[in-house]
């Protein structure tokens, strides 16, 4: 009788420690899990084609310093949607419309310091001539 006692007690914490250290386990896996979903969250997106951003990659653009606070960009694409080799399809911000081959879209650029970046998109070579 005593042997059966001792065994079960003896599977009893086996069980409970296995649980133990699977609750732990389970815990770390869902740690990285959430870990490596903030790494991929993009912080910026293409302005043409809403793309979002990989770490390293930037759009291709094109900055006319006014010598003030802001300054004149013309914004390209980023490398999805560039022709010729971009697949995405490029749409103006403000009126809508599909950009041609050749067509880029016109922003000021605002820089102050100690603060981000920050692009103020007015139009396309479309709908904003000059």
């Amino acid at each position: 009788m005593e042997y059966i006692v001792i065994i079960f007690l003896l599977i009893l914490i086996i069980a409970l420690a296995g649980l133990k250290f699977g609750q732990v386990n389970k815990s770390q896996t869902e740690n990285k899990a959430i870990d490596t979903r903030e790494d991929e969250k993009p912080s910026k997106f293409c302005p043409i084609c809403g793309s979002p951003l990989k770490k390293g990659e930037t759009v291709k653009s094109r900055v006319y310093p006014s010598g003030g606070v802001d300054s004149l960009m013309d914004v390209y694409g980023c490398p999805r949607c560039i022709p010729p080799g971009g697949r995405e399809k490029r749409i103006c911000p403000v009126c809508k419309k599909v950009l041609p081959k050749d067509g880029y879209v016109i922003g000021r650029y605002f820089v102050s310091p100690g603060k981000k970046r920050h692009l103020h998109v007015l139009g396309c070579t479309l709908c904003r001539k000059g």
